[in-house]
């Protein structure tokens, strides 16, 4: 059985960038669950300004957390 250190730290490189990348996709996923329920459970006259804000922000880390888990698709 022949073991090739570079195949196996490439691989584990691999592995972890993948275990990075569904971490992302799992976070984002319950970001747009949590500003979907925001924006469908709230009539939008009763939106504050700063609750607007946290929903701005929230969307902010959401397109954040996909970007990142595309760099790491790349």
């Amino acid at each position: 059985m022949n073991h090739d250190p570079a195949k196996q730290e490439e691989d584990e490189a691999a592995g972890r960038l993948f275990s990075q990348a569904v971490s992302l996709v799992g976070e984002s996923h319950a970001l747009s669950y949590a500003l979907v329920m925001a924006l469908a459970s709230t009539p939008r006259e009763e939106f504050s300004r700063k609750e607007i804000d946290a929903l701005c922000q929230l969307t902010y880390e959401l397109v954040n957390k996909l970007a990142k888990a595309l760099e790491l698709f790349h």
